[in-house]
């Protein structure tokens, strides 16, 4: 048969044959005269089909055809299929669709219609062109005229209909390219598309204030701790001279011809020592303290941990946050 002219009478027989209005569906009890839904369905798409293919409506026509098998799976519905794909200059398609009908239908096909056939499926294979396809991502998806047709790496050359091809390649990530090829039937052509490579992404985590704080005591610490050493070291100092002065205004009081005024003098001395004394001594241990607490909270608070000394008239106080 001549791929190029479709022969009607034969069709017209496949709707008697390939669909019989008294095939019953798998399973169903045999019921006199009554036809199954699914063949009725699949007898109006083929005929919708033949009509369509007649008014060269050959898109319209693959849809019905195909509908029909789907329906009610024929062998003999892949030939008319073919045919329809043929005159749509989809060779690829027209091959794979012949090649099951020969297949599929077996013996059971007259000897004379198989070997029209398979001479149709030879001349097929000459308007069909192969295409290597390259692509330096693994995982891109390849389509041909915006029909899938793998996934890279290809194990094979791709087969492409004569003509005008459209082939893309799209990746993950990456977009898309697309390259237009003329090809003849028979031909082999190789086809190389390459991705830019992805540019390292560095995600770099910006500390929160948790991760700045010191891991040690901190400043704090040490400078209350300090602190405390000093003030205590200097009311200890002051502790001794005002034992130191107590003792001279006892001795004075003991002389004869001291005068009062130095003998008042000599007391305020000493109290004023002890006073400082006790002052520094006092602070020396509120300081101590506060290193204590700031040791104990760190380092989740040795930031902000703010801490001072408030000396008044014979007083010390401690003031700060933790």
């Amino acid at each position: 048969m001549n791929l190029r002219t479709i022969v009607y009478a034969p069709l017209l027989c496949l709707v008697v044959s390939a669909l019989p209005a008294r095939a019953l569906a798998e399973g169903a009890t045999p019921t006199a005269g009554a036809a199954v839904p699914d063949t009725e369905d699949a007898r109006q798409h083929f005929a919708d089909g033949l009509k369509l293919y007649k008014d060269g409506d050959f898109d319209a026509a693959l849809v019905q055809f195909e509908r029909a098998y789907t329906i009610k799976p024929n062998y003999k519905v892949l030939y008319n299929i073919a045919q329809t794909y043929f005159q749509l200059r989809q060779y690829v398609e027209a091959r794979d669709n012949m090649a099951r009908y020969l297949k599929e239908g077996g013996s059971a096909i007259d000897p004379e219609r198989q070997a029209a056939a398979s001479k149709d499926l030879a001349d097929l294979e000459k308007r069909i062109a192969k295409v290597t396809v390259t692509v330096n991502v693994d995982g891109a998806t390849v389509l041909v005229d915006g029909k899938k047709v793998g996934v890279t790496p290809l194990a094979e050359p791709i087969s492409v209909s004569e003509g005008q091809r459209t082939i893309s390649v799209e990746a993950p990530n990456r977009g898309a390219r697309e390259r237009l090829l003329r090809v003849a039937g028979g031909e082999q052509q190789t086809l190389n598309l390459t991705f830019e490579e992805l540019t390292p992404t560095v995600i770099v985590k910006q500390a929160g204030p948790a991760a700045t704080r010191q891991s040690g005591p901190g400043a704090a610490f040490w400078a209350t701790a300090i602190g405390a050493v000093a003030l205590g070291a200097g009311g200890g100092v002051t502790g001794l001279l005002a034992l130191s002065a107590q003792s001279d205004n006892k001795n004075q009081q003991k002389e004869f011809g001291v005068s009062q005024s130095k003998l008042n003098d000599s007391n305020n001395r000493a109290k004023s020592l002890a006073l400082t004394s006790d002052i520094l001594t006092g602070a020396a241990i509120v300081c101590a303290g506060a290193a204590v607490v700031i040791l104990i909270t760190s380092p989740h608070h040795a930031d902000s941990a703010q801490v001072g000394l408030s000396m008044g008239p014979g007083s010390a106080n401690l003031v700060g946050s933790f």
